[in-house]
């Protein structure tokens, strides 16, 4: 079995009230979706799609998504 990790930050579009209008994982969508394209042959067993908190200091927070796969 093979893994395949994928990872971005998390951009979100915050309206002027402060609250979260969309998030944007738009690059990362597109990069896993180019990924399944290239590699139509693969058989997928497990995804798993973990998000990491920001920080106070201002870092954002990070998106993970894992695929467990067999070529």
């Amino acid at each position: 079995m093979k893994v395949k990790i994928f990872s971005d930050l998390s951009r979100t579009k915050i309206k002027l009230s402060g609250k979260i209008k969309e998030p944007i994982f738009n690059e990362l969508e597109k990069t896993v979706n180019d990924w399944f394209g290239d590699s139509p042959e693969i058989k997928i067993h497990k995804i798993e799609q973990t998000v990491c908190p920001g920080s106070f200091l201002g870092e954002p927070e990070k998106l993970v998504i894992t695929i467990f796969y067999e070529a």
